[in-house]
């Protein structure tokens, strides 16, 4: 059905306004992109105040961020970075969902393209790493990636390997999706444009 269809059949759809308290929660977590400890310790508190039930809601704002705040404007962060900082706090904020969060994140995931993709990627991985849905979450990952778009696969993989410098647990499960051509790919073309 495309967008004509919609209307000649008189179907309504709902609008939800933003500045309502779940996208103040975002915000708040989008604030603080620039403190890494800041920002995951916003992003649990928020998650423990919203609770699962709002992961739907959650989903349903990837692409309807508020206004960029002062600071974070096009001018300031540039053309796409507000947006970008919004999608990162929806997902750490979803991340502390834990298993109860798998479903939406692999619908994203293996969903159609979407550059929110990547980060349901990371997400799932980081879940993994912690023994969430670690052999499923592999295995689909291994299946699905030879058929995924190269920018989906390096959206994931740039964070996955920051991350993995630290985290012992997650650089094992990059290491066991390296076996995917892909997916190596997209690890070999981030460290490439990393080298000086």
């Amino acid at each position: 059905m495309n967008l004509l269809d919609f209307f000649r059949k008189g179907r309504s759809w709902r609008y939800i306004p933003l500045g309502g308290d779940v996208d103040r929660a975002v915000m708040s977590v989008a604030l603080l992109v620039d403190d890494e400890a800041a920002f995951r310790a916003k992003a649990r508190e928020v998650a423990e105040r919203l609770g699962s039930s709002a992961i739907p809601k959650l989903r349903w704002r990837f692409h309807r961020s508020t206004a960029a705040p002062p600071g974070f404007t096009i001018r300031e962060r540039g053309l796409t970075a507000w947006m970008s900082y919004w999608q990162f706090a929806i997902f750490e904020i979803v991340y502390n969902f834990r298993e109860q969060a798998l479903p939406m994140l692999r619908k994203v995931a293996f969903g159609e393209y979407d550059w929110t993709q990547g980060n349901a990627i990371e997400v799932m991985c980081r879940l993994a790493a912690e023994g969430i849905d670690r052999d499923r979450t592999l295995a689909d990952l291994k299946k699905k990636m030879p058929g995924m778009r190269d920018e989906a696969l390096g959206y994931a993989a740039a964070p996955l390997l920051q991350l993995a410098k630290y985290d012992l647990r997650l650089a094992a499960v990059v290491d066991e999706l390296r076996q995917v051509d892909e997916f190596e790919n997209a690890v070999r073309d981030i460290i490439a444009t990393d080298q000086p």
